[in-house]
């Protein structure tokens, strides 16, 4: 493909604006109960990696100064750990942007290799304290492909996708990220083969409320957290979508970018 004419890009880099509508409510935030429960799961997520850090200090500062390799060990589970906590923060301030209305987001010209690898390399740690592989499709790395996104919100999508897929992957088993083109969409896919999610929960997982809904049912993949549901709020802003893709063999997710036209 060629160069993205300089015309184009300019425009396409100038444009600012106050973020699209997006649905944060779908119909039920605003209920008090459910505020408290949304509330309670940024909790639960916030408390999971913060406690793996403590403890794994904790260790350090016992065992420090006689077992080197094992206090090494700890010291890079902390990391994963405050690596984690910071991506759940991302995600809170997120919704309290959303929430709270006015947020900007700036649209542009963004390389679509770079933007997989990236999000990529960011839950690589993560994929490596699972005990799984993360890997991203080679055809991905040499796409000559420009989409047009608020960048830091096509990757918290993405990321989004690929901790999800990371977090319910059985050990030893591979998260592969994939990318294709039709017509003016760029399709960006998530595959592992952990529980399948069902086929009614397709649309709901990807909501508030469904979330919500997810912690009472024992067998649900997705029992705890906001992932999904940020990622929906990161598409949505930037101008892109989030979905699930029929797979015969685990999960599929896809975030669907604007591409846009070169000369």
């Amino acid at each position: 493909m060629g160069a993205l004419g300089r015309s184009d890009q300019t425009a396409t880099a100038d444009r600012s604006a106050e973020a699209p509508s997006v649905d944060v409510r779908s119909g039920e935030i605003l209920a008090g109960p459910l505020i408290g429960e949304l509330i309670g799961l940024l909790a639960h997520d916030l408390r999971n990696p913060l406690s793996a850090l403590h403890s794994n200090l904790g260790y350090l500062e016992a065992v420090l100064a006689s077992e080197e390799g094992e206090a090494r060990e700890a010291v890079e589970d902390g990391v994963v750990s405050c690596d984690g906590l910071s991506h759940v923060i991302d995600n809170v301030d997120l919704l309290g942007q959303v929430l709270r209305g006015g947020l900007q987001v700036q649209r542009g010209p963004s390389p679509i290799a770079a933007l997989l690898a990236g999000a990529v390399e960011r839950c690589q740690a993560a994929a490596r304290s699972h005990g799984l592989t993360l890997e991203l499709d080679a055809k991905a790395r040499q796409m000559h492909v420009i989409v047009d996104v608020a960048r830091d919100l096509a990757s918290r999508a993405l990321t989004n996708l690929i901790r999800n897929s990371i977090q319910h992957a059985p050990p030893g088993s591979t998260v592969l990220v994939t990318v294709a083109v039709e017509g003016s969409k760029v399709l960006v896919q998530v595959r592992d083969t952990g529980t399948r999610l069902a086929d009614d929960n397709w649309e709901v997982a990807f909501t508030a409320e469904g979330q919500v809904a997810a912690k009472h049912r024992s067998n649900s993949r997705y029992s705890r957290g906001m992932g999904l549901y940020c990622a929906r709020l990161a598409a949505q802003l930037c101008g892109c979508e989030v979905g699930v893709v029929p797979n015969a063999k685990g999960n599929m997710f896809q975030l669907v970018l604007p591409q846009i036209a070169q000369r």
